[in-house]
């Protein structure tokens, strides 16, 4: 193999690009860390509703593409307005751009996230979706081990832990 050295524009570009990531990818495990653990006693409740189970029940026997077309339709709303929060607080609306990407990601957890989860084994025997997913699976998996071995993803998880524990104090203190 011809070990030709590497063009240094192309390594200052990659490194841009793996940092970038990283800050993605480090923010969004910050957030979905912090705000499932909000979401899931009601998402537990919900589950428990006779209604849901009904509906949960209702989503396993549907065709696959029917799935699919009821997966896309709220992915469809709310994937853009996330990023649609994060233009608006990259363009200074802090305030505003904050509590969209907090209801539109706590959106997507109680509706997407249990569609899909309610709907994946009808989605799997799509074809190309299984393969798609598959390569997404993995991508995450990388960018979050690339993500894990970095000093920020050591700073973000002890801080995330620490905020944690702080919140488990207020609440049994005020109990």
């Amino acid at each position: 193999m011809d070990q030709t050295p590497q063009n240094p524009l192309m390594a200052v570009l990659r490194a841009i690009a793996r940092f970038v990531v990283g800050i993605f990818v480090v923010g969004y495990a910050i957030l979905d860390t912090l705000l499932f653990p909000l979401f899931r006693p009601l998402i537990r409740y919900l589950s428990g509703l006779k209604l849901f189970e009904t509906i949960g029940a209702l989503i396993v026997r549907l065709p696959p593409y029917v799935m699919l077309l009821i997966l896309a339709v709220p992915f469809v709303v709310l994937e853009p307005l996330k990023v649609f929060a994060l233009y608006w607080f990259a363009s200074g609306h802090l305030i505003q751009g904050g509590i969209l990407l907090v209801v539109a990601h706590g959106a997507s957890i109680l509706t997407l996230e249990r569609l899909y989860q309610a709907g994946k084994p009808q989605l799997m025997k799509i074809g190309w979706f299984a393969r798609v997913m598959g390569w997404l699976g993995a991508l995450r998996d990388a960018a979050l081990n690339f993500a894990k071995s970095t000093a920020a993803w050591k700073w973000a998880a002890e801080t995330g832990a620490a905020v944690r524990a702080w919140f488990r104090r207020v609440i049994q203190s005020a109990r």
